[in-house]
């Protein structure tokens, strides 16, 4: 695997698809978001089917850019935050597709979670 310089450009959230700026003007601002950014900026096209695709796609668009991500995630819950509470079929192969991720995934949560487990125990100890 190739190294990646330090002078490569890391991906931002911002350049994710489905993100948009909430600048006052096209979307508003909930109260309390510090962050001026909408994390999930997509339109159903009330076709089910379509919709579920381009869910999929747009998980695959998020499962990439946390692939890259090397200093930590932390953007799901701020994606499933602004999803509206009835979910169309964008939000269900969004879903769907990261719930497969994430039991691919399961093992090295696992092995995140014993270390961090042990690194509380060493500061215990000292």
């Amino acid at each position: 695997m190739a190294k990646k310089s330090a002078s490569a450009k890391l991906p931002s959230v911002a350049g994710l698809s489905f993100v948009a700026s909430r600048d006052g003007k096209t979307l508003p601002k909930p109260i309390g978001d510090q962050c001026g950014r909408c994390f999930w900026n997509v339109a159903p096209t009330g076709d089910h089917i379509q919709d579920c695709d381009t869910g999929v796609r747009l998980a695959l668009e998020y499962l990439a850019f946390e692939e890259a991500a090397v200093d930590g995630g932390g953007h799901l819950q701020l994606i499933v935050k602004d999803m509206p509470r009835a979910f169309t079929g964008i939000e269900i192969g969004f879903l769907q597709m990261v719930s497969f991720a994430a039991g691919a995934g399961a093992k090295e949560a696992r092995r995140i979670s014993a270390y961090w487990d042990s690194c509380k125990k060493t500061e215990e100890e000292a």
